[in-house]
């Protein structure tokens, strides 16, 4: 299997300690989210559209480069990609590492793709959901077999051919990433799509992202007020340029490093105003007794933290790894953590073990965490802590490292996956 763009593994670093909190200012990298989203829309939408200020990591490499193949002609230039038009499609493998999001949505891409297609991951993908999506795309006619029968996980062998759309029904309660991947089929297809949900979805602002995105190229989601049916009107895609905001979602780690251990960071070109839903983590900040100010470059945060932080992260489960460290030093409990076990690792095992290992008291339920805070109760341990492949895992660890000296993390590139130069960023603000 093809290896990732920038991921490889490689000797563990040293995360290192604060002793006076951190200082200055961090450029957080392009989110991800909208980069994906954007991609598939621009692709969507056709020639003379571009994504600027894409996020240039491995996730969205391998997007890009299934894309390719499924027939857009994309060109990745310095800071934008632009759409050139359609080639012919060159079906056989599309290989999406551990790319869960690019991978839900290439599975709706590819179903209505002319072509025989076989989608596929990295072992940790092969055990990531996506039965719900598959059978959603069956019922609007897509031919989808597994690899191995009755075990509806990658690989996958897609028979695309052309789909018209309609009404489809859609148990999302694994992933909001498989409404987002038919809002953004259903765009294309000649009827347009309707979805109903049995429930209000997962992790429901990642949708909102999603219906942003294809607004910004013309296209029409309407949601009911219950959050059980949405509707993307048919054909309404035009060329566009979409600008990729910050991410939220990396930022998290930086402000939860000044929580943890005080100090004062500037998070470059956030803004509190966005949609994206870790932007939420601002709030939870100045709830927690930080110093939380919109400046005129961005967003600064001032620690520590000063009481403890509650909070149900059901929109917002990418916060988890950095606020399970500032709730392992400062105590609190986190909540609506179910669908964690499915992410690039089983985040919350292993935040859990991670955390302990360091000398930190954390609990964990069947989808809670929570600790009564303070320091960690013994040395960190001189092996080097696996991360898990995850890139939000060691990031998290450099947070806990701030606090836990002597802290070592093995396979320190996987961070590659969504922010290539986090350990230079990092290095920078740690004073």
């Amino acid at each position: 299997m093809a290896a990732l763009m920038r991921h490889s593994v490689t000797a563990p670093v040293a995360a290192p300690s604060a002793a006076t909190g951190l200082a200055g200012a961090f450029q957080p990298p392009p989110s991800k989210s909208l980069t994906q989203r954007g991609l598939v829309a621009a692709s969507l939408a056709g020639a003379g559209s571009c994504v600027l200020r894409p996020l240039d990591a491995d996730d969205t490499r391998l997007l890009f480069a299934a894309l390719v193949r499924a027939g857009h002609d994309l060109v990745w230039q310095e800071g934008s990609i632009a759409v050139r038009g359609v080639v012919p499609p060159a079906p056989g493998d599309v290989l999406m590492g551990n790319n869960g999001t690019g991978a839900r949505f290439m599975l709706a891409q590819l179903a209505a793709t002319e072509g025989n297609w076989r989608l596929d991951g990295v072992a940790r993908l092969r055990e990531r959901p996506v039965a719900g999506l598959v059978a959603a795309l069956r019922r609007l006619g897509a031919e989808i077999a597994p690899e191995t029968p009755g075990d509806d996980r990658l690989p996958l062998h897609i028979r695309g051919r052309g789909l018209v759309g309609g009404d489809a029904v859609l148990d999302s309660r694994e992933s909001s990433q498989y409404l987002s991947a038919l809002l953004l089929l259903g765009a294309r297809l000649e009827r347009g799509l309707a979805v109903r949900l049995p429930s209000p979805p997962l992790s429901r602002p990642y949708v909102a992202l999603t219906s942003d995105v294809l607004a910004a190229f013309g296209a029409t989601v309407v949601e009911a007020e219950d959050g059980r049916a949405f509707s993307v009107l048919p054909r309404g895609l035009r060329p566009a340029s979409f600008t990729v905001e910050p991410d939220w979602s990396a930022a998290a780690f930086p402000l939860a490093g000044v929580a943890c251990v005080g100090g004062r960071v500037t998070g470059l070109g956030l803004d509190p105003a966005s949609h994206q839903g870790d932007a939420r983590v601002a709030a939870l900040l100045a709830a927690a007794g930080c110093t939380v100010e919109r400046v005129a470059d961005g967003v600064r945060v001032t620690g520590p933290a000063s009481c403890s932080l509650e909070a149900d992260l059901r929109d917002a489960p990418d916060l988890f790894p950095a606020l399970a460290v500032v709730v392992a030093r400062h105590g609190g409990r986190l909540t609506g953590l179910a669908g964690l076990r499915t992410k690039e690792s089983d985040r919350l095992a292993v935040m859990l073990d991670r955390l302990a290992a360091l000398g930190f008291v954390v609990h964990g339920g069947e989808d809670s965490f929570a600790a009564p805070g303070g320091l960690p109760t013994r040395p960190a341990p001189a092996v080097a802590l696996d991360p898990a492949g995850d890139h939000r895992i060691a990031m998290a660890l450099a947070v806990a490292g701030l606090v836990a000296s002597g802290v070592r993390i093995a396979d320190p590139t996987c961070v590659a996956k969504s922010w290539p130069e986090f350990w230079a960023s990092w290095r920078a603000i740690v004073s």
